[in-house]
């Protein structure tokens, strides 16, 4: 089964336009295309602010490690994306295990990581 993941992506238009050339870039190869065009568009909610070309996505209970093509593909572009273009969360099975990385904090749909405490 595998360990899994919720994970949160915001883009500003920048961040998008990045990612739409990366996936137009003929040296990616056709399979990693398709792989990573899927698990975006199977992503359990997507949204997109049409006037200032921002999107996010959320997919829920997917494994999230290195090695899995649409995985090193985000992480890549993440890597080379200014910080203010990209908010990414993971949220691992594991209570301790969160990642928040990029500085896109004013993003339109509120994509953020909450804790609370509850009583029954």
């Amino acid at each position: 089964m595998g360990y899994r993941s919720e994970v949160g992506l915001a883009l500003t238009k920048k961040g998008v336009e990045n990612l739409k050339q990366r996936l137009a870039n003929p040296e990616l190869s056709q399979e990693i295309r398709e792989v990573v065009r899927e698990f975006f568009d199977c992503a359990d909610k997507h949204a997109k602010d049409e006037e200032d070309g921002q999107e996010a996505w959320y997919w829920d209970y997917r494994k999230w490690y290195m090695g899995f093509p649409e995985v090193d593909f985000i992480e890549q572009l993440l890597s080379e994306l200014p910080d203010e273009d990209f908010r990414f969360i993971r949220i691992g099975e594991d209570y301790d295990d969160t990642e928040m990385r990029g500085g896109f904090w004013d993003d339109p749909f509120g994509m953020e990581l909450t804790r609370s405490i509850t009583f029954a």
